[in-house]
């Protein structure tokens, strides 16, 4: 009987990390994946992950760091699995062209930028956004919690599980990384338009 209250305590616990935390992932989720469909998919995830071994939760960090960094590495795992993917096209809605009926066309799937990057792209320089770019998933990542949200690097630590002394120096190499694309961008060595 006391082991079903301890769980009952546990899932009631668990219940109410989530409750007050589910925005932040889900909005962590969505900044890293760019859609709301997968930004659903990794919060699911994450959370039931995060039930899954709560047990091994140490309660003497924060929660929201501990689930931040299992979105993160669920996004980096999504992302190298459909990075191995073929692009695919459309089949189901053939065209026709110049009135054959017997000849089909296939439609490339829709490569406009969806409405975080339209955002983005309002909002940062095409060089810069072109910059970011060329940066790794975990450059630009750092990049965008310490310059653009200002997220402090002992929090920043925390979600990616290394030091402060580790971040800082991840940050200063993305930095050297990115100014060195954006010089080669303005010096016209390397095209914007190959970022599109």
């Amino acid at each position: 009987m006391a082991s079903l209250s301890l769980k009952q305590n546990t899932q009631a616990e668990f219940q109410a990390q989530m409750e007050q935390s589910y925005k932040k992932v889900f909005n962590l989720a969505y900044r890293l994946a760019g859609n709301r469909p997968d930004a659903e998919d990794l919060t699911q995830e994450a959370f039931y992950r995060a039930f899954r071994k709560y047990d091994s939760f140490q309660g003497d960090r924060p929660f929201e760091n501990w689930i931040f960094r299992i979105v993160t590495r669920l996004f980096l795992d999504m992302k190298r699995s459909r990075g191995r993917r073929v692009q695919t096209v459309s089949s189901d809605a053939p065209l026709r062209a110049d009135g054959y009926d017997d000849t089909v066309s296939f439609e490339a799937p829709d490569s406009r930028p969806n409405p975080v990057q339209a955002l983005l792209g309002d909002h940062l320089s095409e060089e810069l956004e072109c910059g970011l770019k060329h940066l790794t998933d975990e450059q630009r990542e750092l990049v965008w919690m310490a310059d653009v949200e200002g997220v402090p690097y002992n929090e920043i630590a925390e979600r990616f599980d290394a030091p402060v002394g580790t971040i800082r120096s991840r940050l200063h190499r993305a930095h050297k990384q990115l100014r060195k694309i954006l010089e080669q961008i303005q010096s016209k060595k390397l095209p914007c338009d190959a970022c599109a």
